[in-house]
């Protein structure tokens, strides 16, 4: 799966196009539920609802170059929020771990909001 990472402002550097490896996730679909026991056994549900910002991108993908590599931690380095492109859709997500390898590098993303429909 082939991602792309944007800045959010002007930079000529600021794009990076990563192919994905498979096994990853663009984070779960869930409710921010919590539920309560009650004293007759029972159990009561507080449904905050849905929201982009409940999930996690965890991408992995096998190194191509050292540029690419270091234009990936240039953007971790330099920007606190990114855009992100997917085959979900577009993210604004904030970056929380980067991890360069030899054999395979990951970036985990916090999404804060999708941007596309």
């Amino acid at each position: 799966m082939r991602v792309m990472l944007t800045t959010t402002t002007f930079d000529p550097l600021g794009v990076v196009t990563l192919d994905c490896v498979p096994e990853q996730t663009l984070g779960e679909t869930r409710r921010r539920m919590s539920r309560v026991a009650t004293l007759d056994g029972g159990a009561v549900f507080n449904d905050g609802g849905y929201s982009e910002a409940d999930r996690t991108i965890q991408l992995r993908w096998v190194p191509k170059s050292a540029e690419q590599e270091a234009a990936v931690a240039r953007l971790v380095e330099r920007y606190a929020r990114l855009q992100v492109s997917t085959r979900r859709g577009v993210f604004l997500a904030a970056t929380e771990a980067y991890a360069p390898g030899a054999t395979e590098s990951s970036l985990s993303l916090l999404v804060v909001e999708k941007l596309s429909v």
